[in-house]
């Protein structure tokens, strides 16, 4: 298997955040927890039942670069745009597109 591979299954494991969120794992790093908590409480108060999907899963890319690089990169000049090329890789892959169904599932008032 190439090096290349090896490392992105590796940062996949070691990031898988859907269980944590679904709170049916509880396993993940200390600084990684307040990333997380963070994202989760953005999410709380920004997705609505009647954003459309996309509309919400647009919410989630920003809110999970906010939580991760702060609020200053989804406020960057040209932002917007890899936000939307992140949207459309996620609404493009059928298994992406379901976890982004069951956060909003999950975080839709």
């Amino acid at each position: 298997m190439p090096a290349t591979r090896l490392r992105e299954q590796e940062w996949s494991r070691e990031r898988e955040l859907l269980p944590y969120l679904l709170g049916s794992q509880k396993k993940i790093k200390k600084q990684e927890s307040g990333k997380v908590d963070l994202f989760e409480a953005g999410l709380r108060g920004e997705i609505k039942q009647t954003d459309t999907v996309e509309a919400a899963i647009t919410k989630i890319v920003r809110m999970a670069l906010a939580s991760e690089f702060g609020p200053t990169l989804v406020k960057a000049k040209g932002a917007e745009h890899m936000v939307q090329t992140i949207v459309t890789g996620i609404t493009s892959d059928a298994e992406l597109r379901k976890q982004a169904l069951i956060i909003i599932d999950q975080f839709a008032k």
